[in-house]
């Protein structure tokens, strides 16, 4: 049994029964000896596990409250961040702090970059984005001028992640005193049925799990009046759901998102939904981060990093404290696949390491989108960096961060650019493997393109169009009372948002004072994941002092 993923004791009796039937009600394995046909490369091929650092260029939030991380149907989770003017303002401030560090440690040969070359794209990328540049304007700019700078930057950075959302609070109004009228007495509904409907003052945005007296007595006050008097109470209870993240200004909701998603391995196991199929998921509803206190290697802290070689040195996020020393958490791969497997394509079993000495690489990590794990949340190792930098640098800050994990049969909702129709969240990654004991990945679960996949994980449910695109005739998304989850909003004909895989944003390296799996290595791998904007960079920690 793995150091994280083992299930909970007071739900073991449940997933024994659940396992006794899920490889009854599992898809067929593909057939034995079948290689993938997609010849694309996923993942991050290396010759030995090491430690690594981000390479990517995602914005960073401290605000635990901006954030909002969705697992849902599809295997995928989704992080929305709600941008201020502080988060865009210091964009390019949190790039050159980052990237400086970075450098004067392989300047004073406090680490030694290896295997891979992904340190150097991201200089490119940042060099022809003249980020350096234009973060020096920032004294000599007005406020307006240097904020349009800063989030046009983030867009050429983070093509098709970055959405400009302006909603029209008069609109979100009308629509939702429409809704009021339609669900009839307000007074006999139940707290669910009140928390739906104060939700959907701003669609698939708004995430509220209990009424506040204020929110209730704002509601009781819309529901019973009319006329200007019911608008003024409704526009009153905008306020006070939207709080500061979605700050109302001049008949305006107007602000900035990031918005990515990430393939998201599952436990390995199936249940059944209208006939279907699908991947299981063991924890469901309401969860926040939580600190490791048992286990190996340094305890005590959200942001832990394993000292098992097979989770990659990479940070991991636990949720659930599943007996003993075992957790659930958001964590890497946690599977290295030799590149001699037969269902491997023929162009993946003779990748060079790209930095000198040029070594044939061994190995592969590769999420599997599906059933997968023991019981945590897998994702990919060149994306679980990313995770750990667009969220808050504190560990304090981080037991604050909630995330939302629906009912199994759920999707994800969300109107992507604000433009008024919702779509079902997805991905462009198309792989799914099945494994054995102990952590052996033995075959492929259907062929890596998208419409075997497509119909592998959604099956009947969804359908191609003409125009390539994917609409699903009828899906429900989940609402979220107190901690728990339930079947929310059926939804007709919603398109599937597909964004790109955003891949390569790891880079190995070795580090020179001390071993690396050593606690002051661990401590210096966790230190170097926090540097940024709003951290105060304990150099010490970093071997600079």
């Amino acid at each position: 049994m793995a150091s994280v993923g083992k299930v909970p004791m007071r739900a073991v009796w449940a997933l024994v029964v659940a396992a006794a039937v899920s490889f009854a009600l599992a898809p067929a394995l593909a057939e034995a000896g079948e290689v993938w046909k997609n010849p694309k490369k996923y993942g991050t091929f290396l010759v030995w596990y090491a430690p690594s650092f981000y390479t990517g260029t995602a914005p960073r939030t401290q605000d635990p409250d901006r954030l909002h991380i969705h697992l849902a149907r599809g295997n995928q989770t989704r992080i929305t961040m709600a941008m201020d003017e502080e988060i865009v303002n210091n964009y390019l401030e949190d790039l050159v702090i980052r990237t400086d560090i970075l450098q004067e440690l392989i300047d004073k040969n406090i680490i030694e970059l290896t295997q891979n070359m992904s340190w150097e794209r991201l200089q490119e990328r940042l060099k022809k984005a003249d980020v350096k540049g234009k973060f020096a304007q920032k004294g000599s700019m007005s406020p307006e001028d240097y904020f349009q700078l800063s989030i046009d930057t983030m867009k050429e950075l983070e093509p098709g992640r970055v959405f400009h959302i302006s909603l029209d609070v008069d609109k979100l109004l009308t629509d939702w005193s429409a809704k009021v009228k339609a669900a009839g007495s307000v007074s006999s509904m139940s707290e669910a049925q009140k928390l739906a409907l104060v939700n959907e003052l701003i669609p698939t945005r708004l995430w509220i799990t209990k009424l506040t007296p204020a929110m209730a007595s704002a509601l009781d006050k819309a529901a019973a009046s009319s006329g200007e008097q019911a608008k003024a109470a409704a526009g009153e209870l905008l306020k006070l759901a939207a709080g500061g993240t979605y700050p109302v200004k001049d008949g305006k909701i107007d602000y900035y998102e990031y918005t990515t998603v990430y393939p998201t391995g599952t436990v390995q196991q199936f249940t059944n939904h209208n006939g279907k199929k699908i991947p299981f998921f063991p924890q469901t509803g309401v969860w926040t981060f939580i600190p490791r206190m048992q286990g190996k290697g340094l305890l005590g802290m959200v942001d832990y990093i394993s000292t098992n070689p097979g989770y990659g040195y990479i940070t991991m996020l636990p949720y659930q404290h599943a007996g003993g020393r075992y957790y659930n958490a958001y964590h890497n791969d946690g599977v290295r696949i030799p590149v001699g497997k037969s269902w491997l394509p023929k162009e993946w079993k003779n990748v060079k390491t790209e930095r000198a000495p040029h070594k044939k690489t061994q190995n592969l990590w590769l999420n599997s989108r599906g059933p997968v794990s023991h019981g945590c949340s897998r994702i990919p190792s060149e994306l679980m960096g990313e995770f750990r930098n667009i969220v808050p640098s504190s560990g304090e800050t981080l037991k604050k961060l909630k995330h939302f994990r629906n009912l199994p049969h759920l999707y994800d909702v969300f109107d992507v650019d604000g433009d008024g129709t919702p779509e079902v969240v997805g991905l462009k990654y198309y792989m799914a493997y099945k494994m054995a004991e102990p952590r052996d990945p033995i075959g492929i679960r259907c062929q890596n393109t998208r419409e075997d996949y497509y119909n592998w994980m959604y099956g009947n449910e969804m359908k191609f169009e003409t125009d390539g695109s994917v609409t699903f005739p009828t899906v429900s998304d989940a609402r979220f009372v107190g901690r728990k989850a339930f079947d929310g909003k059926t939804y007709k004909n919603l398109k599937l948002f597909e964004p790109e895989y955003p891949g390569d944003k790891l880079q190995f390296y070795l580090l020179k004072p001390v071993n690396y799996q050593t606690n002051k290595g661990t401590e210096f791998n966790r230190e170097l994941r926090k540097v940024g904007f709003g951290h105060k960079t304990d150099r010490a920690a970093l071997f600079l002092q």
